[in-house]
């Protein structure tokens, strides 16, 4: 059995968990299994391993699944790991792997165990699950014990510097070079108690240089945070000398694997005063505390209708960002662009008036529309449209049903795993129950793809109907909706995709996407000089940009 041409193929496969672990564990794990694959008389031929990653769960490992899905093309009879729990430490995962193993012949051997049989192999997996469960619950005592002492068990907050051999908290103050972090963490409060707001905060922050926390652009999100998490700038009770620990915990979830992050509730949150540690007072922390919206209970959806003609569709032709209200002026409103407003990353400062836009996007549509000769054209037009259209629908089924076809294979290859043993039901069943709501999703989206489009026929009554339901429409562009004019203004709004506000040497130009756009380029190769009736020039041939003198 020395001889290597008579030697037993064998299967390694090595893992290693932290990210501060390097390769040469890896090679020290299988120069290990090589030389007790020499003592009992087998030749490693095959290599597998995962870096950096957890034993906890399965299917996050790449490695040891292409191993498993090798099995039935292999020679070899035996697998060889260093450790047991270098395979996996979860007793489910360690029984389906076994499972696997048996059903194709090959011995499972550790170095540190031999051969292992299913019982040793089961009896293991709970050993390195119980390892892991102490090793948490031990790592969580000790960050709890340091932090009662007043001491740092975390990462670093914004606004201070690790000190010390123990990596603790000290106010980052600067030096000759930069700007201390714990100075922009009281300037922030300074600012909001002065009445700015988290965006303006934001924006001068990013105008003049200074770096934020991950490296990026300030934004008001930095400073808000989240509410039930406490990790924004302005929510962050250590800044008031008070350090919260443990408000979230970290599970895993059984089929992804993936680690999920989710708050704790109040009995476990650990609070302890750090006076030393504070960058500003708690009289002025508490008063931040108050500016925030204090009614919990408070349903956002109350503030997701539209409140405005044009809210939610203004776009900055600048950035690309939306636009949303700056002020009023003489009792007018005022927009610009809220990327600007938010980070001070786009160019566009202008402010514009509401209803001006508005004029320059709608204010025309009796005019342009309601002539018999333009709704003449337009029909014509729209039924050409159409008739495009259902070319596009054929295209859009053709596409959708190769998406269909690719999601109905692999959940067909998931089927074939799991009756040829490769997978038991616990694993497959959740991978399947995922391809199958996609699959159920294209299938609508298939079903909802409109069928060939019949000719709209232009009925001389309807001209009438369709003025009087412009006007209707032109009742709403007093800008404000309300209840009285909401059905009316929720008609024009459907009109309309985009309205793109570009400032220009000229002064101002507005885009419009949508049917409106539509509607006025299917004049544009007519020869009854509709076009010029209509007016505006055509834009990348789907837009309008009308003469917006004034604003």
């Amino acid at each position: 059995m020395n001889d290597k041409n008579m030697a037993c193929e064998a299967i390694f496969y090595g893992r290693y968990s932290h990210e501060d672990s390097t390769d040469k564990s890896i090679l020290d794990q299988e120069a290990s299994c090589a030389r007790y694959a020499e003592r009992i008389g087998a030749q490693i031929v095959a290599r597998y391993t995962d870096l950096a990653i957890s034993g906890a769960a399965l299917l996050i490992r790449r490695g040891v699944m292409d191993m498993l899905r090798d099995l039935e093309n292999q020679s070899a009879k035996i697998l060889v790991v260093d450790h047991l729990d270098r395979l996996t430490r979860d007793e489910g995962d360690m029984a389906f792997i076994f499972k696997q193993l048996q059903f194709h012949g090959i011995a499972l051997h550790s170095v540190a165990h031999g051969k292992v049989d299913r019982n040793t192999a089961a009896i293991m997996a709970i050993v390195g699950r119980s390892q892991l469960e102490s090793t948490a619950h031990a790592v969580k005592r000790g960050q709890q014990g340091r932090i009662r002492a007043g001491k740092n068990a975390g990462g670093r907050p914004y606004g201070y510097c690790l000190v010390g051999r123990n990596g603790d908290l000290a106010p980052d103050i600067g030096d000759g070079m930069r700007v201390g972090e714990a100075d922009v963490v009281r300037r922030i409060f300074k600012e909001r108690l002065e009445g700015r707001s988290p965006r303006d905060i934001a924006a001068r922050l990013n105008r003049d240089g200074i770096q934020a926390p991950r490296g990026d652009r300030w934004n008001a999100s930095t400073l808000n945070g989240s509410r039930t998490r406490r990790n924004g700038i302005l929510r962050n009770p250590i800044y008031g000398g008070t350090r919260e620990w443990n408000r979230v915990k970290m599970t895993r979830h059984p089929v992804s694997g993936k680690r999920i992050s989710r708050p704790n509730g109040e009995a476990d949150v650990v609070r302890v005063e750090v006076p030393d540690l504070a960058l500003v007072s708690k009289e002025d922390f508490g008063a931040v505390q108050q500016l925030f919206p204090q009614d919990r209970a408070e349903r956002p959806e109350k503030f997701r209708r539209a409140k405005t003609i044009l809210t939610g569709l203004l776009k900055c032709g600048c950035c690309g960002g939306g636009m949303s209200m700056k002020d009023k002026s003489r009792g007018r409103i005022r927009v610009q662009c809220s990327t600007m407003k938010e980070s001070g990353s786009c160019d566009n400062r202008s402010s514009y008036y509401l209803d001006d836009l508005v004029e320059a996007s709608l204010g025309g549509l009796k005019d342009r529309l309601t002539h018999p000769q333009a709704l003449a054209v337009m029909v014509k037009a729209y039924n050409e449209e159409r008739i495009k259209l259902a070319g596009d629908t054929a295209e859009k089924r053709r596409i959708l049903g190769k998406k269909l076809e690719v999601l109905q294979t692999r959940e067909k290859r998931i089927w074939d795993d799991y009756e040829g043993g490769l997978f038991d039901a616990s694993i497959a069943g959740p991978r399947l129950a995922e391809l199958k709501l996609q699959i159920q999703q294209l299938e609508t989206e298939m079903g909802e793809l409109p069928a060939i489009p019949v000719n709209v026929v232009l009925h001389p009554g309807s001209i009438s109907a369709f003025a009087k339901h412009i006007d209707a429409l032109l009742h709403s562009f007093e800008v404000q909706i309300t209840d009285e004019n909401r059905e009316a203004a929720e008609a024009a709004r459907t009109l309309i995709d985009k309205v793109v506000v570009t400032p220009s040497a000229m002064g101002t130009n507005v885009e419009i996407f949508g049917i409106v756009g539509h509607l006025i380029a299917a004049t544009k190769n007519s020869r009854s000089g509709i076009e010029k009736m209509l007016g505006g020039t055509l834009v990348a041939e789907e837009g309008l940009e009308p003469p917006t003198r004034g604003l």
